[in-house]
């Protein structure tokens, strides 16, 4: 917003020109449905043919409806299928915080915690066991902020 340049307009104006050729798209929250924060994470473990770099996936939902996605090439290159799995674990415990504090924003009380789910074991056993291992010091940043938000 400081700096602001021409591509920054033209950006700005394919998303006005996506929002008047759309006017009846939004998101649908249905009545009936639980009022609750639940995320989906997973990872490729060097996915990307030429970097070797990981990919990391979410999905969360507010009750039954989608509210945030995402799909990102991981920063580094992970060493392992848990180290992989774990930065997509990372990443998505931050957007539901986001989210939580978005929804506190708006005065919308989500008393329950949120639920996260993976489908990897070692990276179930790494968020929940408070104790570091020798295999796991390179993602220890990672570990510090998923245990605080467990």
């Amino acid at each position: 917003m400081s700096n602001p340049h021409t591509m920054h307009l033209q950006a700005a104006e394919r998303v006005l020109w996506y929002l008047k050729a759309t006017p009846g798209q939004g998101l649908l929250l249905k009545v009936d449905s639980t009022f609750h924060l639940k995320a989906y994470s997973d990872s490729d473990w060097g996915g990307c043919i030429d970097t070797r770099r990981s990919v990391t996936g979410y999905l969360v939902f507010l009750g039954d409806s989608l509210v945030s996605w995402k799909s990102k090439k991981q920063p580094t290159v992970s060493r392992s299928s848990a180290e992989a799995e774990y930065q997509a674990l990372e990443t998505t415990s931050c957007e539901l915080q986001w989210l939580i504090y978005l929804l506190a924003d708006f005065h919308i009380p989500h008393s329950q915690p949120a639920l996260l789910y993976t489908d990897s074991k070692p990276t179930s056993e790494i968020a929940s066991n408070p104790v570091h291992h020798e295999r796991t010091k390179h993602i220890q940043l990672d570990c510090h902020l998923v245990r605080e938000k467990l």
